[in-house]
C-alpha cells in the first residue's frame, strides 16, 4: 500500500504538469514588430501554382462573410481583412463577447504557400437596450497589457483567437491540397417518383 504522503506528492506532481500543459496552449507567437502573429508555411509539392491559386480563390469565396479581400489581389498573393466573433459558451448556450479583427495574407509559390494572420484588434460587445450584443466604441490591440482585472478575459480571448486561427489554417490546408483546378461536385440523380404505388 502507498503511504498518504506518496499519494499527495503524486497528485501534486500531476496537477503541476496539467497546469503547465494548459498554460502553454493557446498563445500566439510574436513577430519582429511585437505583434501576435499566426504563421503557417505548408509545402504541397504535388499541387501546381495555378491550381493553388484557384484553390485560394475558392477558399476566400467560402469565407466571404468574414474575410474581405483587397481589390489588388493577384494570382500569387492575396491580402485582406477578417473578423472572428469571440464567444462565451456555457453548456451549449452561448453569446458573443466581442470580435477580433485581423489582417490576413496568403502568398503562393511553386509547391508551397504561406498563411499569415496578424494585427489582431479586439472590440468587446455589450448589450444594447433591445437585448442585442453590439460592439463598444473602444477597441484595443491584442498586444496591449491586460492588467490584473482583465487578465482572465484576455487569456480566454487569446486562446479563442489561436484556436480559430488553427481552424482557418486547417480549412485552407484541406482546400489547397486539392490537385484538380475546378473540382466538379457530384451530381445527384433525382429520386424516381412512382405514380402507380402510393
Amino acid at each position: 500500500m502507498c503511504s498518504p504522503m506518496k499519494k499527495i506528492m503524486t497528485s501534486l506532481l500531476l496537477l503541476m504538469f496539467g497546469f503547465s500543459a494548459f498554460s502553454q496552449t493557446g498563445v500566439l507567437p510574436t513577430d519582429e514588430r511585437g505583434k501576435y502573429t499566426f504563421l503557417e508555411v505548408v509545402e504541397l509539392p504535388l499541387v501546381k501554382k495555378d491550381v493553388m491559386s484557384a484553390n485560394a480563390k475558392r477558399f476566400f469565396k467560402g469565407y466571404s462573410k468574414s474575410i474581405k479581400l483587397d481589390p489588388t489581389e493577384g494570382d500569387t498573393a492575396f491580402y485582406g481583412k477578417g473578423k472572428m466573433i469571440l464567444s462565451k459558451n456555457l453548456v451549449g448556450v452561448g453569446h458573443p463577447t466581442g470580435e477580433a479583427r485581423y489582417n490576413i495574407s496568403l502568398e503562393i509559390r511553386n509547391g508551397k504557400y504561406r498563411l499569415i494572420l496578424t494585427d489582431f484588434i479586439v472590440t468587446p460587445y455589450e448589450r444594447d437596450r433591445y437585448g442585442n450584443f453590439v460592439p463598444v466604441t473602444v477597441s484595443t490591440a491584442l498586444e496591449k497589457s491586460p492588467g490584473k482585472l482583465n487578465k482572465a478575459e484576455w487569456e480566454k480571448n487569446m486562446a479563442f483567437i489561436a484556436a480559430e486561427s488553427r481552424k482557418i489554417a486547417e480549412k485552407l490546408k484541406t482546400i489547397m491540397s486539392n490537385t484538380i483546378k475546378d473540382p466538379k461536385p457530384e451530381a445527384k440523380k433525382p429520386a424516381a417518383v412512382s405514380t402507380t404505388t402510393w
